[in-house]
């Protein structure tokens, strides 16, 4: 997992040091920003539960190039410990859900293939114990998460995609015994609405702003 962490660093900081890299940047900076929504998943491990992680994010994109935005996510899977209250034994579920901060860089690689890489994902959030009404070992937490995803698109709506990150806590909750540091992964299939709206009413004023940015 560690490994998985510092090659994807590696490749972050080979790309931050091109000039080249730069330059594009600064040119996609500088063009009309356009609206992004996705809705997120991916499969990770919390200790040696499986751990999937939903949400959204939203975000504005500069000359197909580069992604600045955020999101909301958290913990869809049940986990859960015994907790004894009194005389009784109750069962205790795991919350875990923050807000995140991320930048993504852009590569067209070739017609059909694309990667987006995203070096800073940073999360603000709370983990803590529910059960009955009752919030139990609640504390803030950092999550980072850098991440690559590669897509295939047969058409510009549709496509499959495959995604690999870690989710490496800079601030954990230390009253929950839980490793949140986990490797994260998810694939499927990938469908844009708005490419598919400008495919099928190409002579829209919608259509034809779709295909200008």
């Amino acid at each position: 997992m560690k490994k998985l962490f510092i090659i994807i660093l590696f490749i972050f900081t080979g790309l931050f040091a091109k000039a080249q890299f730069i330059d594009s940047l600064q040119h996609a900076v500088n063009t009309k920003g356009t609206f992004t929504f996705s809705f997120t998943s991916r499969n990770s491990f919390i200790t040696n539960y499986n751990a999937y992680i939903s949400g959204f994010a939203v975000g504005v994109t500069f000359g197909k190039k580069l992604t600045i935005g955020g999101g909301y996510n958290f913990l869809s899977s049940s986990i859960t410990k015994k907790e004894t209250i009194g005389s009784d034994v109750v069962t205790a579920s795991l919350s875990f859900a923050y807000f995140s901060y991320y930048v993504q860089y852009i590569m067209n690689l070739s017609k059909h293939w694309k990667i987006y890489i995203t070096p800073f994902c940073l999360g603000l959030g709370g983990s803590s114990y529910q059960y009955f009404f009752n919030t139990q070992d609640s504390h803030t937490v950092v999550p980072y998460e850098p991440q690559v995803e590669i897509d295939y698109n047969f058409k510009k709506w549709l496509g499959l995609y495959t995604q690999v990150g870690y989710r490496l806590m800079i601030i954990n909750n230390p009253a929950i015994v839980q490793n949140f540091n986990s490797p994260t992964y998810s694939y499927g299939v990938l469908l844009s609405p708005f490419e598919l709206f400008a495919a099928i009413f190409p002579r829209t004023k919608l259509a034809h702003s779709i295909e200008d940015n």
